[in-house]
């Protein structure tokens, strides 16, 4: 059985892919779903009862604190969600003998190069970064672990991104998007296939289980309308000080993703939205 933390948008789709190979049990921690299980990842002693008693042998942690610019005015929280509720669920993994997945992001880096590999030195600038990076290192000291590094994951089941775009400009309501903000947009439900195929290959270590291509988030959302057949001229290019966002943001997070390559090919940003298509609940 796999137990997966979360009910958000990565976590939805994770459980829906590996559901088709695998038993697998979700959880929320508010809002009650069927089949799912509540936990609460910052009580210490409910998590480890709850994971002792299903007996997993597998958790993806997906269950997160991740609006960046709420995490940069709560660090505590984020600190407790992201760092210390992750210590939780990797001292509950070691004492089921459970092999941990923990989704991370591409904030980690501080954005001065790009295209970071799993190796490159980590950096992070924002309260939510640094709470992830911690989250991170408890995971480390669990034998087995994997860490899956993501990048502005989009899909069917949250708002998001992609969402946001397409609806504005259904309403033909204009938007303004940044130009200098690189990123490498991950489509939910293949980030949820990268993770399986970490599973079936018994994979260890850091993952960048991103999308295939490094992008400006002007330039994705222009890909967007494209896509939807809807009107670019709606879309104000912008540079990120005009936003007066409260977190700092990596101006360029991109991922390699040659490493899960072996197991996964990562879809680039058009063959992602025809799948987020295809996929729709």
């Amino acid at each position: 059985m796999i137990l997966v933390t979360g009910s958000g948008l990565l976590g939805s789709d994770v459980i829906r892919v590996l559901g088709k190979e695998h038993g697998v049990t979700g959880t929320f921690n508010r809002n009650p779903k069927q089949g799912a299980v509540r936990l609460d990842i910052t009580d210490r002693g409910d998590t480890i009862r709850a994971i002792g008693e299903l007996k997993p042998e597998y958790v993806i942690h997906t269950a997160a604190l991740t609006n960046v610019d709420y995490c940069e005015d709560h660090p505590d929280e984020a600190a407790a969600i992201n760092d210390m509720g992750t210590r939780n669920v990797a001292d509950a993994c070691r004492m089921a003998g459970a092999r941990l997945i923990y989704v991370s992001t591409d904030f980690v880096f501080d954005g001065t190069k790009g295209m970071y590999r799993e190796d490159d030195p980590v950096n992070p600038i924002s309260a939510y970064a640094y709470s992830k990076l911690m989250g991170e290192y408890r995971v480390k000291e669990l034998p087995g672990y994997a860490i899956a590094r993501t990048s502005v994951v989009y899909g069917n089941a949250r708002q998001n991104f992609v969402t946001w775009v397409r609806d504005s400009l259904v309403k033909k309501q204009s938007i303004k998007v940044v130009t200098d903000q690189y990123n490498s947009p991950t489509l939910s439900y293949d980030c949820a296939e990268a993770i399986a195929a970490l599973i079936k290959n018994n994979a260890q270590g850091i993952y960048h289980t991103a999308g295939g291509e490094r992008i400006s988030r002007f330039d994705f959302a222009m890909k967007i309308a494209r896509f939807y057949g809807l009107d670019a001229s709606l879309i104000e290019p912008v540079t990120s000080d005009t936003l007066k966002q409260k977190a700092k943001r990596p101006a360029d997070s991109s991922l390699d993703v040659s490493k899960i390559g072996r197991y996964h090919k990562m879809l680039n940003i058009m063959d992602g939205l025809k799948k987020m298509e295809e996929v729709r609940l």
